[in-house]
């Protein structure tokens, strides 16, 4: 009988566990600074990437990727504009509905967004790639014809891992974020059932 008597009296107490609308309104709080933060990175990414292309293509350096370069230019602003549009910060609560809904709906909104990011982040960019990719090898196959030698593919294998490295990085950056508003998620059902 003492093993049940101190089992329930080191259990947590009721106050400790429980969440206050305070804790949730900070946790909406954060939120919304890491999605203000995730998005200016994602913006300056994208600007670097537009800076250097538009610079590339004024120098008259790399001609022979300049579509691609306007293609990937185009894939930017899509994904900066589908960026703002499925993972864009929003206001967690009007003051209409409680707070603990409006917090709810933000954090699917962000799992949904995030969970397709292969859909409208990923993909806008394998076009552009790949034809990239197909002008390397292009041009690999040119000097090789020039010198008699034969093919020289190492640039285009390492373009090829370096790509598939890079994109599946992020989309498994953007799954694992995806993943952790699930659990919030799941934290607040569970919360709202008690």
């Amino acid at each position: 009988m003492t093993d049940l008597k101190s089992v329930w009296k080191s259990q947590p107490e009721e106050e400790e566990t429980m969440i206050t609308l305070s804790d949730i309104r900070v946790r909406a709080d954060k939120l919304q600074s890491s999605v203000r933060l995730r998005n200016a990175a994602l913006l300056l990414y994208a600007l670097f990437n537009i800076g250097v292309s538009f610079w590339l293509i004024a120098t008259g350096r790399q001609r022979a990727y300049l579509y691609p370069m306007l293609a990937m230019v185009a894939a930017h602003l899509f994904v900066l504009w589908q960026v703002n549009r499925r993972v864009g910060r929003r206001r967690t609560s009007n003051g209409e509905r409680p707070v603990i809904d409006a917090y709810r709906d933000e954090l699917r909104r962000q799992a949904d967004g995030l969970s397709s990011a292969w859909l409208w982040y990923i993909a806008p960019f394998m076009p552009p790639f790949l034809w990239e990719l197909a002008i390397l090898f292009g041009i690999i196959q040119a000097r090789a014809a020039e010198t008699g030698q034969a093919p020289y593919y190492s640039g285009l294998i390492l373009c090829i891992v370096a790509g598939i490295a890079f994109w599946t990085a992020v989309w498994l950056a953007f799954s694992r974020a995806s993943v952790r508003l699930q659990l919030q998620i799941e934290r607040l059902n569970a919360v709202k059932a008690e």
